[in-house]
């Protein structure tokens, strides 16, 4: 029988590897390492082998931790013990158990591949966690990318097993005379996974399909593929409407509307780190605001992103409420390039002879030079600071601007004021003066940039 027919198949490994190998002791995790130490001369790879005794099962976990030491003690491959006592952290956290025991044992696998200088990280699922995966994920309401979570290869990770069903596994196993740990808790149906494993997989098969987890794996394949290319659609798409690291509200919603989703998706998960905690609801929500013309900020549940925009300018991103950005007040060179590193910007200036009036982007200004008094120069806000907005005639509180297009307090902090000796001309990417408002009489200009 050979459980590692998918390794070959998806080129999972190459010739001088050194692969990590998950072992828990239990039945999975044993067959895979016993079929890859088999083939490891056939494939050309090193095989070492790492544990975490995660304390989640007290005695049992310890014993679990011996077993895996001997096995491979047994099979001459060096390996990696951690202890982590996940309860603790998990209570700590406020997290789920099974998603804290997840995040910290993938951490562990990556650090120790990093030790030993490992390509691989070769991890025991089956075709038979895929399916149960899907039905889980189905039943939380997820999209395509969670019916298609569990991949055979994603970066680092492979799981050779994945084609593989657990009944073959245990045919495996027997065939081999392979010890074994058995870990109690999978049998515990106060987990909703166990529920889809002993009492919903199989209702679906006696009563509906008895076909149902290649059934399920086959979906699993669909949607991982279909996830692939909205992933790579959506990318090409967000560079024919991104300008100056911001995009084009106007022409992000003139795209498919499953083109706006992943995109939106993709800038949250850029923004956070990842998509936990992120609903489909959340997402919809920012681009409902989309199809109106309304300046909108969006916080999400998580408090710490945010989805803007302002004019036709779009952006998710991350509050910035506690930066602490140092003092600065810097001459421009006009013409030529200023660096502020304070706010990790620089500006260009050009003196422009003759201007166009046109409409200008959120990051560029152009200010008459008959209005300019003195020297320009940028910089923090003050206490106190007013503008004339282009298009009034009376002065206003720059924090009641702030307030009116729904800056978040982070961006503040940040914001570059441009003025000369004696008012403000501009706050770089938020609001221009009425006071350096070119026209058709305006001879010169000075025209700056914000990078």
């Amino acid at each position: 029988m050979d459980i590692l027919s998918s390794a070959k198949r998806h080129h999972m490994f190459d010739a001088g590897d050194v692969v990590i190998v998950a072992v828990s002791g239990g039945p999975d995790s044993v067959a895979l390492l016993h079929a890859l130490h088999t083939r490891s001369h056939e494939l050309g790879i090193e095989l070492h082998v790492a544990h975490l005794n995660h304390g989640i099962r007290g005695e049992a976990s310890d014993m679990d931790e011996c077993f895996v030491k001997e096995f491979a003690y047994n099979l001459g491959l060096a390996c990696t013990i951690s202890r982590i006592d996940v309860p603790t952290l998990q209570a700590e956290s406020h997290t789920c158990l099974e998603d804290t025991a997840r995040v910290v044992r993938y951490k562990f696998l990556r650090d120790t591949a990093t030790k030993v200088g490992a390509s691989k990280i070769a991890v025991g699922h089956n075709a038979d966690d895929r399916a149960e995966s899907v039905l889980l994920n189905l039943i939380r309401g997820a999209g395509i990318d969670g019916l298609g979570s569990i991949r055979l290869v994603r970066g680092e990770i492979v799981r050779p097993l994945l084609d593989t069903s657990r009944k073959e596994i245990e045919a495996y196993i027997a065939e081999n005379k392979l010890p074994f740990r058995v870990d109690e808790t999978n049998m515990d149906i106060a987990y909703s996974r166990n529920r889809i494993r002993y009492e919903l997989l199989p209702m679906l098969e006696s009563s509906y399909n008895p076909e149902i987890r290649s059934a399920l794996t086959r979906l699993a394949d669909i949607a991982s593929d279909a996830s692939d290319f909205m992933s790579l659609a959506a990318a090409k798409a967000r560079l024919g409407v991104t300008y100056r690291g911001s995009m084009d509200a106007g022409l992000l919603k003139s795209l498919p509307i499953a083109i706006q989703r992943q995109i939106v998706r993709s800038e949250i998960e850029r923004a956070k780190g990842d998509l936990k905690d992120i609903s489909l609801e959340q997402v919809d929500r920012i681009l409902d605001a989309l199809q109106g013309d309304e300046d909108f900020t969006i916080t999400l549940t998580t408090g710490r992103i945010y989805a803007r925009r302002s004019e036709n300018e779009f952006r998710i991103d991350v509050k910035r409420e506690d930066v602490v950005i140092e003092p600065f007040d810097i001459a421009l060179n006009v013409p030529g390039i200023t660096s502020i590193a304070e706010v990790d910007r620089m500006i260009e200036a050009e003196v422009v002879t003759k201007p166009e009036v046109r409409k200008l982007l959120p990051d560029e200004v152009l200010i008459d030079v008959r209005s300019i008094s003195g020297q320009l120069h940028a910089r923090n806000l003050q206490n106190g600071d007013r503008i004339a907005p282009f298009g009034m005639n009376a002065s206003k509180k720059l924090q009641d601007v702030f307030v009116d297009k729904k800056i978040p307090k982070g961006d503040r902090a940040r914001a570059i004021v441009i003025a000369d000796d004696e008012k403000i001309l501009w706050v770089a990417e938020i609001v221009s003066s009425e006071a350096g408002k070119i026209g058709a009489d305006t001879l010169q200009a000075v025209r700056l940039i914000v990078h």
